[in-house]
């Protein structure tokens, strides 16, 4: 009797030491997600697509051939060598996305797009992380975009931001991990971007917004002069919301046409740019590039004519035979560029 209760006691420990990670990954994954003309339903079953006869449309697909998977259990969605079209219906969920992930009321929405191969994702909307959508308001929300094989993501938003992840009463976060993303929006109003970071009307006390790439690069372009990277804070009573972008393991930021920008409403506000790690990055603000760290050049860099790129005191760059210069570098006293 003694050694049954024991035995009991000991898988009631191995089942309670496995709940926290389980409950974590369905707590944050999407209650709504759509990938192009796809409604994926919930549930623990891993779900395979693959190109459809249209361009850009998707069908059911299997563990043997598919170019979309979605792993429910981690909210990881996988794309290998995808090519995805939002609908033209923009008036319901998913709001003409390529991909769309929504929250489950009262709770945080989280999704992880790992890339192989090249991948393109077209709609009125590249990819949206909504964590408020009308009564249905959630916590943060965040996006994942990572590779471990030099993936790579195009992502156009053809009527509003390429990517946008628009948080609930919490913050939002954007973190690109070793893989190469190009983000756009072809329109030209200073309210879309490249990439849009936003805290939602309901978040009033402190939203955090962060975008941080660790390796990799993001491309950013805003159509006309609208920024490549947008910070949005939706809420006058937020006055202690925070911005920030984070360089780490050589990583290259460049944000195109109207650069970066930050706003609460309609007032700027200031965006924290820094290094993490032992090595840091670049990051072209519009023209204005700035080394944060100590970089070395993993890939090809050009600067290009009316383009500056300056060396800050103690930051440090190795050009490792990787940077062509038809603008200007500016080394200030401290500063230190080997190479060639």
């Amino acid at each position: 009797m003694k050694n049954r209760f024991l035995s009991l006691l000991c898988v009631l420990a191995l089942c309670l030491g496995l709940l926290p990670v389980t409950a974590l990954a369905v707590d944050t994954a999407p209650q709504t997600l759509y990938v192009g003309n796809f409604k994926i339903t919930s549930g623990d079953t891993i779900t395979y697509l693959k190109a459809g006869s249209t361009q850009g449309s998707l069908e059911e697909g299997s563990e043997t051939d598919w170019t979309v998977k979605y792993a429910p259990t981690t909210a990881t969605l996988t794309l290998n060598g995808a090519t995805i079209q939002g609908s033209g219906d923009t008036s319901s969920p998913p709001y003409g996305s390529g991909i769309y992930a929504q929250c489950k009321n009262g709770e945080s929405v989280s999704l992880t797009i790992e890339l192989i191969g090249n991948n393109t994702i077209t709609g009125h909307y590249g990819i949206h992380v909504n964590a408020h959508q009308g009564d249905t308001i959630g916590a943060d929300a965040s996006l994942i975009i990572q590779s471990n094989n030099n993936g790579s993501l195009t992502v156009t938003g053809t009527g509003d931001s390429g990517l946008l992840i628009l948080s609930g009463t919490g913050g939002a976060s954007l973190t690109i991990e070793n893989a190469s993303v190009d983000a756009k929006t072809t329109q030209i109003y200073s309210s879309y971007a490249g990439v849009c970071v936003q805290s939602g009307a309901s978040a009033t006390d402190s939203p955090q917004l962060s975008l941080a790439v660790n390796g990799g690069s993001l491309t950013a372009s805003g159509g006309g002069n609208s920024a490549g990277i947008q910070f949005y804070v939706g809420a006058f009573e937020a006055t202690s919301a925070t911005t920030s972008l984070t360089v780490t393991d050589n990583a290259i930021v460049d944000a195109k046409n109207g650069g970066i920008s930050a706003k609460q409403i309609s007032n700027p506000i200031n965006t924290d740019i820094s290094a993490t790690g032992s090595s840091g990055g670049i990051v072209f603000n519009g023209k204005n590039g700035t080394v944060y760290g100590d970089v070395t050049l993993d890939k090809s860099l050009t600067i290009n004519q009316g383009e500056t790129l300056t060396v800050p005191d103690g930051s440090k760059l190795d050009c490792n035979n990787n940077l062509t210069n038809k603008g200007t570098i500016l080394v200030e006293t401290d500063g230190t560029v080997s190479g060639n």
